[in-house]
């Protein structure tokens, strides 16, 4: 007994001091009101406050007026059971900011709306409407709102982590981002699945925050903004991205760098996602993908790999000795020699990885973009730094000159250790081993698979209805001024993996410049296989156009293309430029081409096997028809071929009134509307369709329109009147004054128009400025005048004519009276003595008839 009672009280003992495990904390915690949500919030300040409990939300909450600090560090489970929290403000200075600043690989939250704004200062990186950085599970959660940031921001995270899933999720509302801006979450390394955007990403024009990377007097890159990795659902993507829709528009006109429907830049993983926003770039601007990074794979021996070390240290020896050099300086050749010594930091990293393959050969190639993806990226990036440095210094003779030549000779070294590692490999220098086509379906790292894209797609240069670009970047020069970005994938020994399957296309591209693609816009490598484009792909004033690519390096495989195209040179069905072209099917329209034009491709420069085109002018590859390598057919024989995609040759015209559709005609290829559906008017509007050419339609279209209320006056333009007409008039209405030639015999004319409005019907009722005394005239087509009467305002004068009458203004002609006066008073006098004389002679007669009797 004297035992028991030992033990109880020592366990009261360790109860009072503390020292009892998580266990006797609550297991469930509800959260019913503002100010709870409050207390829980600064809670999460406090690492271990939130592992292993459960957090129930009870109740909608309104957090309008309140001062919030976001929940800093989440790892228990939150469950909004479908309420919602209102009234989010966070604009404080910061980073990692969002209703929570982060949630642990073991943290969850699941089933909340919330509503307001995430518009912080300061750093502002990893900024989330519901979360900035993510290493758990967030699940059917929706923000609607507004979220501004610097990099990795997103309408629900900022960033997801390896272990992070982002699933069923919803935005809606508009959000501004830099770099790595996704209407979902700015970057993604783990999964995002089921989720959809309707917001608007980075669709208005602003400057952005911070320095560029680049010496825009030294590139002349004229008109360059620093935005990039822009989506409507990831930013940036090197995990999953499954299952994902976009609705809202992405991109300002012209603006920004990796802009896509679904993902901006992706290295990883895309599939079964769906665009139908309209999307606009400067470079590289995809409906579904902007950039897609290729998979890159390098094989090393161990002696080798211990070479290329001690010339990457040699190259740090190298910076470090310049950047000592350049110790405290802010200029240009500074900061680039900063950025190529952390260029030279990760291509050490990815060495030390491919070590590490090296030593378990049973995972190599291990098809995960790590060390040799990212030494790839470091030696281009590198490379181009260098570049840009010995144009910077030119000849000078001086000590800083001697060092970049010197970097830059290093940097050639390392090229030339890399090639040799090729050249003792093999007796071809050039071994570039692209798995693309081979092996397409058998890996799905940088692959873009079953995504459809309805939206436009607008850019510069690089524009596809799938993927802008396929090839690997260059950080410091997005505008490939350099053209370093395909030194290492010419002469390098790699395994290289790109590829697009199954997609499908039914947006219109727009290039103002190259490479417009129905599929991809440019392919500096990689396969583009079983895909279905149908569209309009235009470039208003480059060259390259194609149905599926516009300018490939790679292999178009198994397509169907239904296009019509426009542009400069190189334009083709399957491919403006191509490589490898293998058994595709077209039905083109060239509508505007001066060279190198062709139902298949404007020029092929690799194999051209088993193509086939319906109809088309002009024939095959540049014009010429060759046999099993681009053959003819007839419309009705290729749509009996086998995979041919069902209505392949019937395009679609959707009239919308509103949001809703009112009619869809269903035509052949190339016929056209005969009539457009009448609209009843609404009140005083009457409906106007927006101006489109559809006498010839190619490719799918939706015609839409507004209703135009009547303005009550319209004027004949000048900036005091000359005319006014009155009445209800349109927008397309406009009243024209038309002089014309007068009649003779009128006297003094002053002005003489024909006054007519277009589909107008009924008298016009008019104003007309006049500073003199006149008289109007209507004047008949047979020369006919007929004077019109009028009121007096002002300076106006008001009369009406019917619509379409000419008239003639005169000077009302004036009467000197003075010489009719005085010819009225000789009148008047001369009648007066004819008048008096007469009464004298009828006086004499009387007397002499009187003297008589």
């Amino acid at each position: 007994m004297k035992r028991l009672l030992s033990l109880f009280l020592c366990l009261l003992l360790l109860a009072g001091s503390g020292s009892l495990p998580a266990f006797a904390e609550e297991e469930t915690v509800t959260i019913g009101s503002e100010k709870e949500f409050l207390r829980f919030a600064q809670n999460c300040a406090k690492e271990r406050y939130s592992i292993g409990r459960h957090f129930l939300l009870t109740a909608d909450l309104d957090l309008s007026g309140q001062s919030y600090e976001a929940a800093a560090y989440f790892a228990g489970s939150f469950d909004g059971q479908g309420h919602r929290i209102a009234g989010l403000a966070l604009q404080t200075d910061g980073s990692r900011q969002g209703l929570f600043r982060q949630i642990a690989p073991n943290g969850s939250l699941e089933n909340l709306t919330v509503e307001g704004v995430v518009l912080p200062g300061g750093s502002r990186e990893y900024i989330g409407g519901i979360v900035g950085y993510n290493e758990g599970l967030v699940r059917n959660c929706r923000f609607s709102g507004e979220v501004n940031g610097i990099g990795f921001v997103g309408g629900i995270a900022g960033f997801n982590s390896k272990t992070g899933t982002l699933k069923s999720c919803r935005f809606s509302g508009s959000m501004i981002g830099e770099h790595q801006a996704g209407g979902i979450v700015g970057k993604n390394e783990g999964l995002v699945e089921d989720c959809a955007s309707s917001g608007a990403v980075n669709t208005v024009a602003f400057t952005p925050s911070g320095e560029t990377h680049f010496d825009l007097a030294t590139l002349s890159q004229d008109e360059f903004v620093d935005i990039s990795n822009v989506a409507g659902v990831v930013g940036e993507n090197s995990g999953t991205v499954r299952n994902c829709r976009n609705t809202g528009a992405v991109g300002y006109r012209y603006t920004g760098y990796n802009v896509g429907g679904i993902v901006g830049k992706s290295s990883g993983f895309v599939c079964d996602c769906e665009n139908s926003g309209e999307i606009e770039g400067r470079r590289d601007t995809g409906g579904i993908v902007g950039q897609s990074i290729p998979y890159s794979a390098w094989e090393f021996t161990n002696e080798k790999l211990e070479e290329l070390r001690s010339a990457i240290s040699y190259m740090h020896f190298l910076l470090d000795q310049t950047n000592q050099e350049l110790e405290g300086e802010r200029s240009y050749i500074s900061s680039q020699i900063h950025s190529m010594d952390s260029y030279a930091d990760q291509a050490r990293l990815a060495l030390e990885q491919i070590a590490r393959d090296i030593l378990n050969p049973d995972s190599f190639p291990s098809w995960d973009y790590g060390g040799s993806g990212d030494f790839s990226s470091a030696l281009n990036n590198m490379n181009a730094i260098a570049l840009s440095l010995v144009r910077s210094v030119g000849n000078s003779a001086d000590v800083l000159a001697e060092d970049i030549k010197n970097i830059s000779l290093q940097m050639g070294y390392i090229l030339n250790l890399l090639f040799a590692t090729v050249s003792e490999s093999t007796d071809d220098l050039i071994t570039r081993k692209d798995l693309s086509l081979s092996e397409a379906y058998q890996h799905d790292v940088a692959a873009v698979a079953n995504c459809i894209n309805r939206g436009a797609v607008r850019a510069e240069t690089n524009a596809g209805g799938i993927v802008g670009t396929i090839g690997f970047e260059v950080d410091f020069d997005m505008e490939d001024r350099l053209n370093a970005s395909g030194t290492l994938t010419s002469h390098a020994e790699q395994s290289l993996f790109a590829v697009i399957r199954k997609a499908e296309n039914s947006g219109n591209i727009f290039c103002r410049s190259d490479n417009a693609g129905g599929i991809v816009g440019r392919a500096d490598i990689g396969a583009v296989v079983d895909c279905i484009s149908k569209g309009h792909m235009q470039s208003q004033n480059g060259d390259y156009v194609g149905g599926i690519a516009g300018n490939s390096q790679g292999s178009v495989a198994r397509c169907w293309s239904r296009s019509a195209l426009e542009g400069r040179r190189y334009l083709g069905g399957i491919a403006g430029l191509g490589e490898d072209l293998l058994e595709n099917r077209a039905m083109t329209r060239i509508q505007q081409g001066s060279e190198y034009l062709g139902a298949i491709a404007g020029w092929a420069e690799g194999s051209v096997q088993g193509n086939i085109y319906a109809d088309s002018r002009p024939d095959g590859v540049d014009g010429v028809s060759r046999i099993g390598q681009a053959d003819a057919v007839s419309s009705q024989s290729l749509l009996e071929l086998s995979g041919a995609p069902e209505n392949f040759d019937t395009v679609t015209v959707r009239f919308v009134v509103g949001e809703q559709t009112l009619q869809t005609l269903q035509l052949s290829f190339g016929d056209g509307v005969k009539q457009l559906p009448e609209v009843a008017n609404r009140d005083r509007s009457h409906w106007e369709w927006e101006e489109a050419d559809l006498s010839h339609v190619y490719s799918d279209i939706t015609v839409c329109g507004s209703y135009s209320s009547p303005s009550l006056t319209i004027s004949s333009g000048e900036s005091v009147p000359l005319f006014l007409a009155e009445g209800e008039f349109y927008e397309n209405q406009i009243l024209r004054v038309t002089p014309v030639a007068p009649p003779e015999g009128l006297g003094e004319v002053l002005a003489a128009y024909t006054l007519k409005i277009e589909d107008y019907e009924g008298m016009l009722s008019l104003r007309m400025r006049s500073d003199s005394d006149v008289q109007l005239f209507r004047i008949g087509s047979s020369g006919e005048r007929s004077e019109i009467s009028f009121e007096t305002d002002g300076q106006y004068l008001l009369f009406s004519v019917p619509n379409g009458s000419s008239i003639v203004s005169v000077r009302h002609r004036e009467i000197n009276w003075r010489p009719l006066i005085v010819v009225a008073a000789v009148l008047l006098e001369i009648l007066f003595l004819f008048i008096h004389a007469g009464i004298r002679k009828r006086r004499k007669r009387r007397k002499n008839s009187q003297r008589e009797q």
